[in-house]
């Protein structure tokens, strides 16, 4: 099993926090046909209580076919294939549901140039950070985010692969990062304590006096929120506050909590997988944005600290020859090369 490490600075912009059991290897493999049709397969490795399990992040209605083998040392593989007739159909069943599952937006170009036929295929894996409300550009340049993603795609900020330079921007940009993400986890607890006390309505503990302690709550609540500690926020908001009200506040909003901490979770649980994601093309790759690419298959790594905050979006490109359209136009410049000695012939008979 492996766990997602990364530099200080990616781990608060992919999850901060990273779950270190339940890890399957997720391989996606896209196989575009000639046709415009697309067979997507899905395979799970892992332990087979968590393959069984079936808590996968991805949703795989009954319309996929699945196989399941012994994949040695206690593992299975879960094996998940679909084909669909086109892209539309494929964005039906990957778009997911934000908070549940991952999210992707697929695109496929066709089009023909005579002697080839050029196809172009996009997929987006859209942001799964569950609280963004504080933006990101309060404590990030652009400059700087635009840093993060090349390094992070190019998987220049794993560990002995930093340079100097690198590794200065990173000790830079690491304080100011990590309380962007702190700040946006303790904020959905911040606003739904802050309606429980408008719930319980008690005039020894108002919302206006709650505001003016936010940031004092912030700061004690800090270092619990980056360790996930979510469940000890309610003691330290009654212990800050000093009355009793705090505690009726806090349990007249106990399913909003409990929601929170389930978006939490989820975060969590994305970060605990390894994934790989394989697009195979008809005829020859003319480009695309992937790091690995062999005969007419791209493949991406290590893209999951881009997507938790910020789309990405992988493409490749490829042309497949016409032969057909070659013999045609083989045919009719033989035909004219015929007529042309013919008329020629014909002339000299005369």
């Amino acid at each position: 099993m492996k766990t997602n490490k990364f530099p200080s600075v990616a781990q608060f912009f992919v999850l901060g926090f990273l779950l270190l059991g339940g890890c399957l290897d997720i391989n996606t493999t896209t196989e575009i046909k000639d046709d415009g049709t697309i067979v997507r397969t899905i395979t799970f490795t892992g332990d087979s209580a968590e393959v069984y399990a079936g808590k996968f992040p991805v949703e795989l209605d009954s319309l996929w076919t699945k196989t399941t083998v012994n994949a040695g040392d206690k593992k299975v593989t879960l094996t998940a294939t679909r084909t669909f007739l086109n892209a539309d159909e494929l964005n039906k069943a990957v778009a997911g549901r934000f908070g549940a599952t991952l999210q992707y937006r697929v695109s496929l170009e066709k089009s023909f140039q005579w002697f080839f036929t050029v196809y172009r295929y996009e997929e987006t894996n859209l942001p799964f950070a569950q609280f963004t409300a504080i933006p990101i550009k309060d404590y990030l340049s652009q400059e700087e985010i635009d840093w993060f993603k090349t390094k992070v795609l190019a998987g220049d900020l794993k560990e002995g692969k930093k340079s100097v330079e690198d590794s200065l921007i990173v000790e830079r940009i690491s304080p100011r990062a990590e309380e962007w993400t702190t700040r946006n986890r303790f904020e959905p607890f911040y606003l739904t304590f802050l309606s429980g006390v408008a719930a319980i309505n008690d005039p020894s503990l108002t919302t206006s006096a709650v505001e003016s302690l936010k940031d004092s709550l912030y700061r004690h609540s800090a270092r619990a929120v980056e360790k996930g500690n979510f469940d000890t926020l309610r003691t330290i908001f009654r212990h800050l506050l000093k009355n009793p009200a705090a505690e009726r506040a806090w349990r007249a909003s106990a399913p909003a909590f409990e929601e929170i901490k389930r978006k939490l979770e989820f975060e969590q649980s994305i970060g605990t997988h390894n994934y790989v994601t394989s697009v195979v093309m008809p005829g020859l790759i003319t480009g695309s944005n992937a790091r690995t690419i062999e005969d007419n298959k791209a493949t991406w790594k290590d893209f999951l600290g881009t997507v938790s905050y910020f789309e990405y979006t992988m493409w490749v490109e490829s042309r497949r020859v016409n032969w057909w359209a070659v013999i045609v136009a083989g045919g009719v410049v033989i035909s004219l090369v015929i007529g042309l000695v013919f008329s020629v012939l014909r002339r000299r008979s005369r």
